[in-house]
């Protein structure tokens, strides 16, 4: 099997810079490119190149990968006179892991087809921790057997690969799984709101889920202490799922479907925003919960 061992990275955020790191650990000649360059030094350290442009780090890579916060991000480093698809050619292949919107990845498959590039449509299941350690979910749109050509690159970053069909099926995919997501961080956030309410420490609640089959999952263990300790350390930041909670919306009223509970978390996700806690992680919203 033959690897691309030319990697372009592109967006070094909470979750880029391990997703890069991971690629880099692994053994594959990584170079990347981030808006603010001060977050590309510890590549350079290690030997990775910077890459000065997009369009830089196209001509000199056989794959790139995008890891950014939404549309506007990924057309500022795909399109333009130093974006990355007018110094892309026949044979290369763009991997977008950002979450976009369905509308949006359709268009980008097209607009790469059209081109000659191979597209995959594979934004990821987990948060900051799950990417440090490799260990996210990879929900994969496109053609499987380029999934399946890349799925050393892919199993670099993450434990499984999910192959959703063509694109924007791994998108699809995703604002299903981060719908679970929005909604389980809410409705943890309620729950404690409502113990401290009725005088129970909030600690009480995990003690219970953990002695609960059912209700003791991994996702509020990894929000224990955040919820405890009201300190809300961004893992997945708020102001995502804020853009992703509308995507959802947006697919749903697409499709003629009303998604009740997501619309009140959303503007709950959008309160907690106008409070000023967008960077933080999305548990925050207890304190827009619980705050006067």
């Amino acid at each position: 099997m033959t690897m691309p061992h030319r990697i372009g990275f592109i967006g070094l955020g909470l979750m880029g810079r391990a997703m890069a790191m991971n690629l880099h650990n692994a053994g594959f000649r990584v170079a990347v490119y981030n808006r603010t360059r001060a977050d590309t030094t510890e590549f350079a350290d290690l030997g990775c190149t910077v890459a000065a442009t997009p369009k830089a780090l196209a001509r000199n890579s056989d794959t790139i990968i995008t890891m950014v916060s939404d549309m506007a991000a990924m057309d500022a480093v795909l399109e333009g006179p130093e974006g990355v698809l007018p110094a892309f050619t026949g044979g290369s292949t763009l991997i977008n892991m950002s979450t976009l919107s369905p509308e949006y990845t359709a268009a980008l498959a097209k607009k790469c087809f059209i081109s000659g590039v191979e597209f995959l449509d594979c934004p990821v299941a987990g948060s900051k921790p799950l990417a440090e350690k490799a260990q996210l979910v990879i929900l994969a749109g496109g053609k499987k057997e380029t999934v399946e050509k890349l799925s050393p690159v892919l199993k670099a970053m993450g434990r499984a690969i999910v192959y959703a069909g063509q694109a924007p099926a791994g998108t699809a995919l995703k604002l299903c799984m981060n719908l679970l997501v929005a909604q389980m961080t809410t409705a943890l956030a309620e729950s404690a709101a409502l113990a401290a309410a009725q005088g129970l420490d909030p600690q009480l609640l995990f003690s219970a889920l953990e002695e609960s089959p059912a209700l003791n999952c991994g996702y509020f263990r990894m929000k224990k202490d955040n919820i405890i300790n009201r300190d809300f350390p961004p893992a997945f930041q708020l102001k995502h799922m804020l853009k992703d909670a509308r995507l959802m919306l947006a697919e749903a009223a697409r499709a003629g479907l009303e998604l009740p509970v997501t619309a009140a978390v959303e503007k709950l996700l959008a309160k907690s925003y106008n409070n000023g806690y967008g960077d933080k992680d999305l548990s925050v919203v207890l304190r827009s919960l619980t705050e006067k």
